[in-house]
């Protein structure tokens, strides 16, 4: 990782035209003084696409238009044809930089969004490595500390965490009471559009040691058909989803990452499937550093992993290969002579991954926490 960002950080010593500072400022003010954020839009788009961004909204479209549509007005207003601002558009689109609203094309609400949607591998070789290396030194290094402010906020107002774990559902499936929404395949039943991401974050940290495919997070609803549409994801069955999710992500130290929601006809968005070396949110808590736990970025599940030590062989398996919380580990027990595997319950995020491939069947799952704990709509984003 260390070589990208040193190539990324010679991009830095490039003069840039002032438009991308306006640009900057255009999405969110304060961006423009941004050390990395005028130098990311340089390379997303150019000269002629950022004034375009500049122009916008539109003020003569119809209403009626489609949602990236443009009048031809606002194409004379620009210098350019008609055409060429379409083409533009619909590749600021495929880039994630705009998106389609009532109002017409416009640039990211937030940062969130923004980073999220920069996974299409239509545009890798002409972006370049350095172009994702940028990304990620401006998510660690300058998007870190207001997410930091947030969960402050979010704390100080006494409100939950919108984002949580979902366990493994081979890891649960056996315990009374388990709620539709903590089952992911309750989940891929409820919806009826899927697709899988080259995964934005995994982008942004090329040289990173878990291995994880990027191509891993899973996408359903209304979020799939946007990214099907601007070629960012490709279309699974429902099948194949689930397919995705027993034989795909079995094979990796992941953990399901997904929006708190006590109906799964209500979940939004992505399945992520996440490691704490590539993980946008679980990096500043895991690997930069933050004064605020793990568990005050997501949400622990309602379970707690277990283990019978009268079945554990002591391979280690759970403990160097599954858990990235520092929850599974080895202690001595007399009975046996030996050490042999042990769940610390305070670490312990309740996402499953150690009970679905212990080679013995140690390990399982328990509830700790009551149906009600699993509530949504309590929180506050840690968009930015």
């Amino acid at each position: 990782m260390e070589r990208t960002r040193q190539k990324a950080q010679e991009t830095l010593k490039k003069k840039i035209d002032p438009i991308y500072k306006e640009v900057a400022k255009r999405v969110q003010p304060g961006l423009e003084d941004s050390k990395y954020f005028p130098w990311i839009l340089e390379r997303l788009m150019n000269l002629e696409q950022a004034k375009l961004v500049l122009a916008l909204p539109d003020m003569e479209r119809d209403a009626s238009a489609d949602r990236l549509e443009v009048s031809e007005g606002f194409a004379r207003k620009l210098n350019l044809d008609k055409k060429t601002v379409d083409k533009y558009i619909r590749e600021l689109y495929e880039k994630g930089f705009l998106y389609p609203t009532r109002s017409g094309p416009q640039p990211p609400r937030t940062m969130g969004q923004w980073l999220d949607t920069q996974n299409n591998p239509k545009y890798d070789e002409a972006l370049g490595d350095e172009y994702y290396a940028l990304i990620g030194l401006f998510s660690d290094y300058e998007l870190g500390p207001p997410r930091e402010e947030r969960i402050a906020a979010r704390i100080a107002a006494g409100l939950g965490v919108t984002s949580g774990i979902i366990p493994r559902w081979k890891a649960i499936k056996d315990i009374p009471g388990v709620l539709p929404a903590e089952d992911i395949r309750e989940i891929l039943k409820a919806n009826d559009a899927f697709a899988v991401l080259h995964c934005a974050c995994r982008k942004r940290y090329k040289e990173r040691e878990c291995g994880v495919p990027e191509e891993m997070c899973l996408v359903v609803g209304r979020a799939a058909l946007y990214n099907i549409d601007r070629g960012a994801g490709r279309q699974l069955t429902r099948q194949e989803a689930l397919d995705l999710i027993n034989n795909e992500t079995v094979k990796y130290p992941v953990v399901h990452v997904g929006t708190r929601t006590d109906d799964p006809k209500n979940f939004r968005g992505v399945i992520c499937n996440c490691h704490y070396d590539c993980c946008e949110v679980l990096r500043t808590p895991c690997v930069i550093g933050s004064k605020y736990p793990v568990t005050e970025y997501y949400a622990k599940s309602r379970y707690r992993a277990t283990v019978d030590p009268a079945k554990c062989v002591g391979c280690r398996l759970c403990v160097d290969k599954r858990c990235q919380f520092g929850a599974a580990l080895m202690k001595y027990y007399p009975e046996y002579g030996e050490e042999r595997a042990y769940v610390d319950e305070e670490k312990c995020m309740g996402c499953g991954c150690c009970v679905e491939t212990c080679p013995t069947g140690a390990r399982g799952m328990k509830v700790v926490e009551p149906p009600e704990s699993y509530a949504s709509g309590t929180g506050m984003s840690l968009d930015i």
